[in-house]
C-alpha cells in the first residue's frame, strides 16, 4: 500500500520539478531602442574624440546582448559624409 501513495506524489512532484527547470533556462532579454542606442554611442564618442557625431541606430528595438554589434550610420558633423559603423554592446547591466 505503501507503494500507491509514493507514485502519486512522485506523479506531482515531476511536472512541478520540470517546470521549475524550464523557468531557470528562461533568460529575460533586455532591449533598447536604435535612438537610446545611438545616443549612447554618441555619448561614448564625444567623450573620446571631443566632437559629438550624428549616429542613426535605426528605429527598431534591438536586443541587448553582451558583444552583440549593430550596424549603425555615423555621420561626421564637419564634412556630412555618412560612414557605417559598428556599435558594440560592453556590458548589460538590467535595463542599461
Amino acid at each position: 500500500m505503501e507503494g500507491q501513495f509514493v507514485k502519486p506524489r512522485f506523479l506531482i512532484a515531476l511536472p512541478l520539478g520540470l517546470a521549475a527547470a524550464a523557468l531557470a533556462a528562461c533568460t529575460v532579454t533586455t532591449s533598447v531602442s536604435g535612438a537610446d542606442l545611438a545616443e549612447a554611442a554618441e555619448d561614448a564618442l564625444e567623450e573620446e574624440v571631443g566632437q559629438r557625431p550624428d549616429i542613426d541606430c535605426g528605429d527598431a528595438d534591438i536586443d541587448a546582448e553582451q558583444d552583440k554589434e549593430v550596424t549603425c550610420v555615423l555621420t561626421d558633423p564637419t564634412s556630412g559624409t555618412e560612414y557605417d559603423t559598428t556599435v558594440t554592446f560592453t556590458g548589460v547591466d538590467g535595463s542599461k
